[in-house]
């Protein structure tokens, strides 16, 4: 029988609580990762474009400025 999903949400819950209150212990670590995501947002978007960089170089300087 299949478990309902507020019993599916209250295992993974459980399982990974620690990292999912870590933010609450500790002041310096932010509750979302949106900028994380935030950060490699252009990055993905020049490699959905353009599809690749043409060689390494290129790639280090797009880091370096981005």
């Amino acid at each position: 029988m299949a478990k309902s999903d507020a019993h599916n949400l209250w295992e993974r819950l459980s399982k990974h609580e620690d990292a999912v209150l870590l933010f609450a212990r500790n002041a310096h670590v932010p509750f979302t990762n949106n900028r994380a995501e935030r950060d490699l947002r252009m990055a993905k978007v020049k490699q959905k474009v353009s599809g690749c960089f043409r060689n390494v170089e290129y790639a280090h300087a797009y880091c370096r400025i981005s």
